[in-house]
């Protein structure tokens, strides 16, 4: 074992804020309240409350990244091979999945299995600092069992979530996880034996680094971030895999898409509070305010102007185009972050591990890009102000809207915040009805238009036969009854005839098959939302609780 360090080297800011928020007992204490008392808080928390800290604090963690490699010329040619090459090769296949939508289902699929893998290697990341920091041995048979402890915790991830049949999609999602479909043997089987190991090498470990004579106090990051290992990943799929309930909100599985947003806002404190130490050691963040500032405009620009940017060809909101602006954005994130902050790299082991800061001269060094740089950090501020637009409308305006009533207004919002690809065809769908129930149907026919656009269901389209007939708009109906009857599981009940030249008789009897086959058609989707990740969960993204009625 080596020699200890001093005391105040310990911890990068205070031992308050590691604790909190590098090891995640602030994660602990909010997963514990919205757990308390059956979960109320957690079911009754506005949708906008977990929206606004994926802005201000799962955003800016992806801002970290972007800093760290790409704004200054050093690095930029240090990493050349993943920060142009890689970042080229990626936006080609992005490019390429909305051509082949196969392409951006294995993009997704490789984004949520890289996931866990991921959030787990910044714990161990962590952890190892923490413990070289403390002057313990992390090499040999220490640093093996360590790395398997949290390898084998997502092994169990892996398995169930590989293990799971693949979901049915709602219509019109067409990129979404494919899980490998492993045969249930892995579960049954496989699943309980590597949580098994898992088990014992933790133990195993503790007892290793006990007997070498650490003491339990300068564990206590290391262990708190294994407890977090499993709060995060081993203890929900665990439990899914064996059928069992916890009570906790955290470990719930029906509830685990939404709550996953708490779990990424969680790693990307814990990632802000270690970049915010580096870059102030490394000399180009004095200030933390401005720091935070800094990869505040940096990530809201990869996230907001791209869909900014497409979101008047799309025209609404596209399930398809936001999980594969997800799974590029987060698989570029996972490449930079896999070799930027590695401890065995001499300047990050340097500053995270001794302490040291760069020299003067280099940490001075011009930032170059000129004209160009100056650009994107325009462009990225828009972002921010295209952020606070949309947030604004989606959080004040339109719930306001809504409890004053006055649907005209909500529809216009709606069209404001299309632009940014917000609005789902579930909530044109209820607009429509809200307009059907104020005695007017033709505004109520535009909104079930757009929702049927959206998402081909049945739903919208028999609102639209009913609203067509009624309104005797002969076109409507007959184009609104060929999208029904195309649509999986709906019969044709007769050819469609030229309204245009067919005769009376021949339209009524139409008419009469469509309204028959309108009423006794059930959606296959009705009620539910399905999940595009497969239950896996993603930054943020989470559908609109509700069905459809």
């Amino acid at each position: 074992m080596g020699a200890p360090v001093a005391q105040s080297s310990r911890w990068l800011f205070g031992p308050v804020p590691d604790l909190f928020l590098g090891c995640g007992l602030l994660f602990g204490l909010v997963s514990f309240a919205l757990s308390f008392d059956g979960g109320w808080l957690f079911t009754a928390m506005p949708i906008g409350v977990a929206a606004l800290l994926v802005s201000l604090v799962s955003a800016p963690h992806y801002g970290a990244t972007i800093l760290r490699v790409y704004d200054r010329r050093e690095d930029r040619r240090a990493y050349f091979l993943f920060s142009v090459v890689a970042t080229l090769v990626l936006l080609a296949l992005v490019g390429a999945s909305f051509f082949e939508h196969w392409i951006g289902s294995v993009l997704a699929t490789v984004y949520l299995t890289w996931s866990g893998w991921h959030y787990t290697a910044q714990n161990y990341g962590i952890s190892a600092m923490f413990l070289r920091r403390s002057g313990i041995d992390v090499s040999g048979v220490s640093r093996r069992l360590l790395h398997a402890s949290f390898t084998l915790s997502y092994a169990i991830v892996f398995l169930v979530m590989h293990a799971e049949p693949p979901s049915d999609g709602d219509p019109g999602v067409l990129i979404r996880m494919v899980p490998l479909g492993l045969p249930r043997v892995f579960e049954l089987f496989v699943v309980p034996i590597v949580a098994l190991a898992y088990l014992a090498t933790t133990i195993g470990w503790v007892a290793l680094v006990l007997r070498r004579g650490a003491r339990l106090a300068d564990l206590v990051p290391t262990l708190t971030l294994m407890g977090l290992q499993a709060a995060w990943w081993s203890i929900p799929y665990l439990a899914h895999s064996l059928h069992l309930e916890p009570g906790w909100v955290a470990f719930n599985w029906d509830l685990r898409t939404q709550f996953f947003v708490w779990i990424a806002c969680a790693h990307a404190a814990q990632y802000l509070w270690v970049t915010a130490y580096y870059a102030r050691k490394e000399g180009r963040a004095p200030r933390l305010g401005r720091y935070y500032g800094a990869v505040l405009v940096a990530g809201s620009g990869v996230w907001v102007i791209p869909p900014v940017v497409f979101g008047p060809g799309l025209g609404e909101f596209d399930w398809n185009f936001v999980l594969l602006l997800a799974a590029g954005i987060n698989i570029h994130h996972f490449i930079l972050d896999g070799v930027i902050w590695k401890l065995r790299h001499a300047k990050v082991a340097r500053i995270l591990i001794f302490d040291g800061a760069r020299e003067t001269d280099r940490a001075r060094e011009a930032q170059g890009g000129g004209w160009l740089r100056r650009g994107v950090w325009a462009v990225a501020a828009l972002g921010v102000l295209f952020a606070v637009h949309v947030k604004t409308e989606s959080l004040l305006i339109a719930p306001a809207i809504q409890r004053g009533g006055d649907l005209d207004a909500l529809a216009a919002s709606y069209d404001r915040q299309s632009w940014h690809l917000k609005v789902t065809a579930y909530q044109r769908f209820v607009l429509g009805r809200a307009f059907e129930t104020q005695g007017e149907p033709h505004k109520a026919i535009a909104q079930f238009e757009i929702a049927a656009g959206m998402e081909p269901r049945v739903e919208p389209l028999k609102r639209l036969i009913v609203l067509y007939d009624k309104s005797e708009d002969a076109g409507g109906f007959v184009q609104a009854c060929d999208r029904l009857f195309a649509l999986p599981g709906v019969r044709r009940p007769m050819s469609t005839p030229d309204h245009t030249e067919g005769s009376m008789a021949s339209l009524g009897a139409f008419r009469d098959a469509c309204l028959k086959t309108a009423r006794a058609a059930r959606s296959p989707y009705a009620g539910r939302r399905s999940d595009p990740t497969g239950g896996a969960g993603q930054d943020g993204i989470v559908r609109p609780r509700g069905g459809y009625r």
